[in-house]
């Protein structure tokens, strides 16, 4: 019986045979956001939810005729800024904001709100903060957004203009100056009218806040040191400058009556900074209306002592402590849940931060990694701030606690830093290899990949096939 050859002609010269192992495709982890992260956002929204409606429940009776109104205007409003990070995590790639223009934009829009709101906000509790445009907000709580986004997209800016060859100088001084107004003091200006404008309303607090973002950014932003030292220098020239003459026109500013305007000005925007300061300094000095408040936040983090005295039900938020449901909500959280409750958010945060931390790490680009840095920064220096004003660590300002006061736009703004932060964990990080890589085979030395078992050699020819051994050509075989 005759046996048909296997292939023949030109279906033998086309036909190549590769054997890939099973063990040997590797394939890149699938692109996702940090599910640590994820988790751990949604553990501090639902904790702060509950510990909220117990610090507003007496506060929401009296004033609005339910212990549920807080609870519920937070929750809405917290549920759409959910969806609304979740979407820029999940949707959009975080190299889709890397737009110069966008950044510009930002800073346009946050600037004329920080302008609009010195003249025209709205004034609560003795301060202009908040404008309404349709939903009632504070600008500072954008601006406190936008400093990270607008710095991240100029150091992407800078970065690329570099790399292209276009911020060349021709002598070495000129291009010692321009590397220290580029990198720093152009940035650094525009990010101080930020500040300067905030401190303005007055929101001493915000502008702490911001300041120390701003510094955290600087410090992430892998400046180079000849651009610290030219900014320094020109720094220092431009203070003997300003020194020299506030020298020679300081008689004639005292003389023409503008001191006294100038310490009625900052009498009347800063007397609350002199006060609270003198009350945390100097507490035996102090009036009680002055520590009351402070007095009655300790008041309910000792009486919980370390199991708390149980969920719903402190004492201090019947009155005793002003503004329980907002800025000093963690010390409703000392007295009802005790030392552990505390702890608890403590370490929350800090696993946020930490998580944070290496989702910076592991980020692909500078727009990405000080976007990271500069939200996990700002809501761990926002939440261990507000908790030191609690226990009574720091000086008393107008800082809320993350998802967990009552501020419904706050938190909106939060979970949109969260949303672009689970971007960059999803579509911003350095991806391991390729879509095929290769594995180091046993016995091979440490280091070296082994060989390439993804395009193996042919299998053996059969024996009776003459045709189709004939038809192979030199480089097929």
């Amino acid at each position: 019986m005759k046996r048909e050859n296997i292939l023949s002609g030109q279906d033998a010269r086309n036909r190549e045979i590769r054997r890939i192992g099973a063990d040997s495709l590797v394939l890149p982890p699938a692109r996702q956001v940090n599910a640590g992260l994820l988790i751990v956002t949604l553990v501090l929204i639902c904790f702060g939810l509950v510990m909220l409606f117990s610090a507003s429940m007496t506060d929401g009776y009296s004033r609005e005729g339910s212990a549920l109104f807080y609870v519920l205007k937070q929750a809405g409003i917290t549920a759409a800024g959910l969806i609304a990070a979740l979407f820029v995590a999940l949707i959009i790639p975080v190299s889709a904001f890397d737009h110069f223009w966008m950044s510009l934009l930002l800073y346009g829009v946050t600037t004329g709100l920080l302008v609009y709101v010195k003249f025209f906000g709205l004034v609560f509790n003795n301060a202009r903060r908040w404008v309404n445009i349709g939903i009632q907000f504070q600008p500072s709580e954008l601006a406190k957004i936008a400093i990270v986004f607008c710095f991240a997209g100029y150091v992407s800016l800078l970065k690329r203009l570099r790399k292209a060859g276009r911020l060349r100088f021709r002598t070495p001084f000129r291009q010692f100056l321009a590397d220290g107004w580029l990198d720093i003091l152009l940035p650094g200006f525009a990010l101080l009218v930020w500040i300067g404008l905030i401190a303005w309303q007055p929101h001493l607090s915000g502008a702490v806040i911001m300041s120390l973002i701003t510094l955290a950014l600087f410090l992430t932003a892998g400046i180079r040191l000849r651009s610290w030292l030219s900014a320094l220098t020109q720094i220092l020239v431009v203070l003997l400058v300003v020194i020299l003459a506030i020298s020679l026109l300081l008689p004639a500013f005292l003389g023409g009556g503008l001191q006294e305007k100038y310490d009625e000005a900052m009498a009347g925007n800063f007397a609350h900074v002199q006060t609270r300061l003198n009350s945390f300094f100097n507490p035996e000095e102090a009036s009680s209306d002055d520590i009351y408040q402070i007095n009655q936040a300790l008041i309910a983090i000792g009486s919980g002592g370390i199991s708390g005295v149980g969920l719903g039900e402190g004492r201090q938020k019947y009155n005793y402590l002003p503004e329980a449901h907002n800025d000093y909500v963690f010390a409703i959280i000392g007295e009802e849940l005790g030392f552990g409750g505390t702890v608890t958010v403590v370490l929350l945060f800090l696993i946020f931060m930490a998580l944070g931390i290496g989702v910076t790490r592991r980020a692909s680009n500078t727009f990405a990694a000080l976007l990271a840095s500069g939200y996990t920064m700002l809501i761990s220096i926002q939440a261990f701030l507000n908790i030191g004003v609690a226990t009574h660590t720091l000086p008393s300002t107008g800082i809320s606690l993350p998802f967990f006061s009552y501020g419904g736009t706050s938190n909106l703004f939060f979970l949109m830093a969260i949303g672009l932060l689970l971007a960059v964990s999803r579509s911003g990080q350095r991806q391991a290899g390729n879509m095929l890589t290769r594995r180091r085979q046993p016995g091979s030395p440490a280091g070296k990949p082994g060989p390439d078992r993804t395009h193996a050699a042919p299998s053996p020819l059969p024996r009776r096939a003459p045709e189709f051994r004939q038809g192979l050509s030199g480089e097929n075989r």
